[in-house]
């Protein structure tokens, strides 16, 4: 097993759970059309039990439109997958649990997000790309400043929340 060549693969890619509401319908579509967007974004990885090497990751995509303070939309897409992971160290394994699984769940979870948008009656909107593996790394370089130095740590969980870490929107996110 030691000589084992490491192997990485996706396995399958699936929505976990996708919604769509659109509260101030259908008086909204009367509006003038310049909302102000809100992204979150939060990912995780784990070992399915009894399956060693399988991991889910899951990717959650949160898109909030308001018009003022009336809210037009919200589409949240849970992007799920089952890759295996085997012969990698700790450390790789959390990069690609951590960056690479999130990355190509990505354009998974960009597609439906922006599939209930236009199927709920509103103007396209397309999430920008992310790039997971610089996250990671800026986490990983924080974790270590503060004196955290496994890998680990931020290997099966990572947040991209408004303007720190998600895509730029069309209209600058406030503050929670």
């Amino acid at each position: 097993m030691a000589d084992q060549q490491p192997t990485f693969a996706p396995q399958r890619i699936y929505i976990k759970d996708a919604s769509f509401e659109a509260p101030g319908a259908p008086l909204i579509f009367l509006e003038k059309w310049q909302p102000d967007i809100k992204i979150r974004m939060d990912n995780s990885a784990r070992e399915i039990d009894g399956e060693p090497g399988v991991y889910e990751a899951v990717l959650k995509v949160n898109v909030e439109a308001t018009l003022g303070d009336k809210a037009a939309y919200i589409a949240e897409v849970v992007q799920g997958g089952v890759f295996s992971i085997l012969g990698f160290s700790d450390q790789d394994r959390a990069r690609l649990t951590a960056a690479v699984c999130p990355e190509i769940l990505y354009s998974y979870a960009r597609e439906a997000v922006s599939n209930l948008i236009v199927k709920g009656g509103f103007p396209a909107f397309l999430l920008n790309p992310i790039n997971f593996g610089y996250i990671y790394e800026q986490r990983l370089r924080e974790n270590q400043a503060r004196g955290e130095t496994k890998g680990e740590d931020t290997g099966g969980k990572g947040k991209a929340k408004d303007k720190a870490d998600a895509p730029p929107s069309r209209k600058k996110p406030s503050a929670d």
